[in-house]
């Protein structure tokens, strides 16, 4: 008896240090935080929890904007379509997964047109995952140029996926989305590129012209100055 009394207090202590080293671990963050472990960010938890974070804020907070008039009349107009923005630090191949565990079919990448042109996008700014709990945090379109910014915690059972357990708005504006898209970088990298080559290519011919009209005009100096000092061999009468 003692020695099952023995066992029992055994495991209830193991297991109330186990809880306590639990709550005490830092969460790891995605993008990191100067006190946080680092989440690799196309590896699971996260694309999981991004994809999911931006589906439910989404189906959340559509309703507030504005229909998107129909492209082709006599069409109904439809809501907005779900353009996502991810922190800079993550590949091509991570956005577009993170877009299809939107399982939304509107969801698409943000583009520089899209920030120029101010149209409504939801952003995820940091994600949080601790053991069994984690956290997200997303940037959502509110009433005219205005972003919010939306709490989702989520739960998991052991071996389990996570599971969304609060949704919470915070009365704080947030900063507007950016594109750190990195094919829409590429893309203005690569037309950057092409015009300052063609830029550097018209300077170059410009210099060409220049030289080359210089050079004639020493060479047509120097025929005038030699047919002036050219001897008359003209005899006289």
């Amino acid at each position: 008896m003692h020695r099952i009394t023995r066992r029992l207090v055994g495991f209830v202590a193991i297991s109330a240090a186990s809880l306590g080293v639990i709550a005490c671990t830092p969460y790891a963050t995605f993008p990191s935080d100067s006190d946080s472990l680092v989440l690799t960010p196309g590896v699971y938890p996260v694309p999981q929890l991004m994809g999911k974070a931006l589906s439910e804020t989404y189906a959340r907070t559509m309703g507030d904007l504005e229909l998107v008039p129909p492209a082709v009349a006599g069409e109904e107009a439809a809501p907005a379509p779900l353009i996502y923005a991810l922190p800079s630090g993550i590949n091509e191949r991570d956005w577009r997964q993170v877009g299809i565990l939107t399982e939304v079919d509107s969801a698409r990448e943000v583009t520089m047109a899209d920030i120029e042109a101010g149209l409504p996008i939801w952003e995820i700014k940091q994600v949080r995952v601790r053991s069994n709990r984690a956290e997200v945090d997303v940037a959502y379109p509110s009433n005219g140029d205005l972003y919010q910014l939306a709490t989702l915690v989520y739960e998991a059972e052991p071996f389990r996926a996570y599971q969304l357990d609060v949704f919470q708005r915070w009365l704080i504006p947030a900063d507007r989305p950016v594109c750190e898209n990195p094919s829409e970088i590429a893309r203005i990298e690569a037309e950057q590129a092409a015009v300052e080559a063609a830029a550097a290519e018209a300077q170059a011919a410009a210099d060409r012209a220049e030289a080359e009209a210089a050079a004639a005009s020493e060479n047509e100096t120097a025929d005038e100055a030699g047919a002036e000092t050219e001897p008359d061999t003209t005899d006289s009468e």
